[in-house]
C-alpha cells in the first residue's frame, strides 16, 4: 500500500498491531525456533544416534521433496473445504506427533515412513499458512503481512540454530534427542496460537470484483496465467540451492576465499532477509509491479551467479570480496522474488479457493528446491564459470517472463483492453 502525500505511515502500519497477524507472527516465530533447532542438528542425529547412513538419509529427504510437491493442490483443497484455521491447526498437531517419532526411526524404513509424513504435514502446513494470510486480511495488507511474517520466520530460524550449538558442543544423544522434543513441542504450542485466531476473524476479507484482476474461475489449473507465473517462480526457487549447496561446495573447492566465510554468507543472508523483506514488499501491490520486482530478482540472481563464478580466479582477499557480494545480491533477489511471486499468487488466484491455489504454487516452489541440488551439482560444478553463466542466463529469461503473464491477468472486468496504467496509477474500474 503507497503513502499518498499528506498521509502519514500510521495508517500503513496500523495492520502490523492487529491481532491475526500478531498472532501468526508469534506462531511463526516460536515455530521456526524450533525448525532451526532441528535442522541444524538434523543430520547428526539422524546420522549419529539413530544409525541412518548418509546415503540412506539423502534418499529419505528427496522422498519426503516429492511428498511436499505432492501435498500442495489436494491440502489445499481440502482446507477451502474445512476451514483454514481448522486444517492448519490439525496439521501442526499431526506434525508435532511426527516429528516425536523420530525418536523411534532407527531403521531405514521407519526412517522412510517418518520424513514422507513430517513433510507432506510440514508443506500442507505451509501452503495452508499462506492462504490464510490471504483471507486474514485486506487485499492492501496482504503483501506486507506476509513479509512482516517471513521476516519473523527467518529471525527464528537464526535463533534456533545459534541455540543448537549448545547440542553441537555437548556432542550427546540425550542433547540431539532434547532437541527433537523441543521441536514437536512448538508444533503444539503453534497450533495453539493458530486456533486463537478464530474463524470469524478471517471473514469479510474478500477481494472485490472490481480490483481490476480478472478471474478464471476456481481451479488453479486451469487459470494459465497463474500457472505459468507458478514455473516462472519455480525456476527462480534454485536460487535456494545456491545458497545451501552451490556456494558451499564452491567455495571450499574452487576458490581460495577461507571456508568460514560461508558461515559469514549464512548470517548476512539472515540479516538481509530480516532487515530489508518488509520494506522491499512495499508498493508491490499490483501486477505490473509485481512482475517487475521478480525480473529485477532475476538480474540480481544473475549478477550474483557472474560474481561467486568469477571469485575462482582471484586470491583470498578479492575471492572473498567476491563471495559476499555475490551472496548479498543473491539474498536481494531472493527477497525480491519473493514478495513478487507473493503478490502475484494472491493477485492471480480466485478468491473463493485461497487455499488451492496456495498450495499450487508452494508445490511449484519445492519443485524447484528439490530440482535445485541436482542442477547445482550437474551444471555448475562441472562446467565452473560456464556453469555459473548458464544459470545466470535462465534466471534472466524466466525472470523476463514474468511481467506478460501479469499483463494478460491484470485487466478491468468490463474491458479486456484497458490499460493496465490505470490499475498502477490506482483508478477505479469503471462500472459493468
Amino acid at each position: 500500500m503507497r503513502i499518498r502525500k499528506g498521509q502519514t505511515s500510521r495508517g500503513n502500519l496500523a495492520h502490523l498491531r492487529s491481532r491475526p497477524l500478531i498472532l501468526l507472527s508469534t506462531a511463526t516465530f516460536i515455530n521456526t525456533v524450533g525448525n532451526g533447532l532441528f535442522v541444524t542438528t538434523s543430520v547428526l542425529f539422524f546420522t549419529r544416534v539413530q544409525g541412518i547412513s548418509p546415503q540412506q538419509l539423502g534418499i529419505g529427504l528427496t522422498l519426503g521433496g516429492l511428498c511436499g510437491i505432492a501435498v500442495g493442490y489436494p491440502m489445499g483443497v481440502f482446507a477451502d473445504r474445512f476451514g483454514l484455521v481448522r486444517v492448519l491447526t490439525a496439521l501442526l498437531v499431526l506434525e508435532s506427533v511426527g516429528v516425536l517419532a523420530y525418536l523411534l526411526a532407527d531403521t531405514f524404513p521407519a526412517f522412510l515412513v517418518a520424513v514422507a509424513v513430517v513433510t507432506f504435514l510440514d508443506r500442507g502446513a505451509i501452503s495452508v499458512r499462506n492462504a490464510l494470510v490471504f483471507e486474514a486480511f485486506p487485499p492492501e495488507e496482504r503483501l506486507r503481512g506476509r513479509a512482516y511474517v517471513r521476516a519473523v520466520g527467518n529471525a527464528g530460524t537464526g535463533l534456533g540454530a545459534a541455540l543448537a550449538a549448545i547440542a553441537l558442543v555437548a556432542d550427546t544423544p540425550t542433547a540431539y534427542r532434547l532437541i527433537v522434543i523441543v521441536n514437536a513441542v512448538t508444533f503444539l504450542v503453534t497450533a495453539v496460537l493458530i486456533r486463537r485466531i478464530g474463524h470469524r476473524r478471517i471473514t469479510g476479507h474478500r477481494e472485490p470484483a472490481s480490483t481490476g484482476v480478472r478471474r478464471t474461475g476456481a481451479n488453479p489449473f486451469r487459470n494459465t496465467p497463474f500457472l505459468g507465473m507458478t514455473l516462472l517462480s519455480a525456476i527462480l526457487a534454485l536460487h535456494i540451492a545456491i545458497l545451501e549447496v552451490g556456494l558451499p561446495l564452491w567455495v571450499t573447492t574452487n576458490t581460495s576465499a577461507p571456508a568460514v566465510i560461508i558461515s559469514g554468507c549464512l548470517i548476512l543472508n539472515t540479516v538481509m532477509v530480516i532487515l530489508l523483506q518488509v520494506r522491499l514488499s512495499r508498493g508491490l501491490d499490483d501486477p505490473r509491479r509485481a512482475a517487475t520486482a521478480c525480473f529485477r530478482s532475476a538480474v540480481a540472481f544473475a549478477v550474483s551467479c557472474a560474481a561467486l563464478g568469477s571469485a575462482a580466479f582471484f586470491g583470498p582477499l578479492m575471492a572473498t570480496a567476491l563471495v559476499l557480494v555475490g551472496t548479498a545480491t543473491l539474498t536481494l533477489g531472493e527477497i525480491l522474488s519473493s514478495a513478487g511471486g507473493w503478490s502475484l499468487s494472491y493477485d492471480l488466484a480466485d478468491p473463493s479457493t485461497p487455499g488451492s491455489y496456495q498450495g499450487v504454487f508452494n508445490s511449484g516452489i519445492a519443485a524447484g528446491g528439490l530440482l535445485g541440488p541436482l542442477a547445482v551439482t550437474s551444471v555448475i560444478l562441472p562446467f565452473h564459470l560456464g556453469g555459473w553463466l548458464v544459470f545466470a542466463l535462465v534466471f534472466f529469461l524466466a525472470g523476463s517472463g514474468f511481467y506478460p503473464f501479469a499483463r494478460r491477468a491484470s485487466t478491468k472486468s468490463s474491458s479486456p483492453d484497458t490499460d493496465l496504467d490505470e490499475l498502477h496509477e490506482g483508478k477505479p474500474a469503471s462500472p459493468n
